[in-house]
């Protein structure tokens, strides 16, 4: 009984590995062609080329114009101009630059707040803070050109 048992089995193994073998010789695996756009597999070398230059050493600047530098202190106003129903302020600072500029221009420490026929109203908070809502308010008259009388 036990010589029946192996037989059958190794019967029943040799048929399950003659299932398995090829009948007919296969061809060997397509190799995929280099040009093949999407296939990630394909190791591509691509030199490195930076577009920005820049001194690591130096201190990075600040990408803000160049007026939103100034501060309340360093701005004298010098009258106003209405131009197409809107109030400008002529305001010129420390460097010598004079500009129009209208509600709700900001410098580094305010923003224009009101202009009027006698003055400009500014809102000034600290330098150091992200807090806009505790502010002074400082208005500054129209300062005479020297010379006129």
């Amino acid at each position: 009984m036990i010589q029946r048992l192996l037989s059958i089995s190794l019967l029943a193994a040799g048929t399950a590995l003659l299932a398995q073998a090829p009948s007919k010789p296969t061809e060997p695996p397509a190799v995929p062609s280099p040009a093949a756009p999407d296939d990630v597999a394909i190791i591509k070398i691509t030199p490195y080329k930076p577009t920005i230059q820049r001194d690591p050493f130096s201190a990075p600047r600040d990408e803000r114009p160049a007026d939103a530098l100034d501060v309340l202190e360093d701005i004298a106003v010098k009258g106003m101009i209405k131009k197409d129903g809107k109030n400008f302020a002529i305001v010129s600072d420390s460097r010598g630059n004079v500009r129009w500029l209208p509600i709700g221009h900001r410098f580094k420490d305010g923003e224009i707040t009101a202009i009027t026929d006698k003055a400009v109203t500014f809102h000034q908070w600290e330098v150091n803070t992200t807090n806009r809502s505790t502010f002074r308010t400082i208005t500054k008259t129209f300062k005479r050109e020297e010379g006129k009388r």
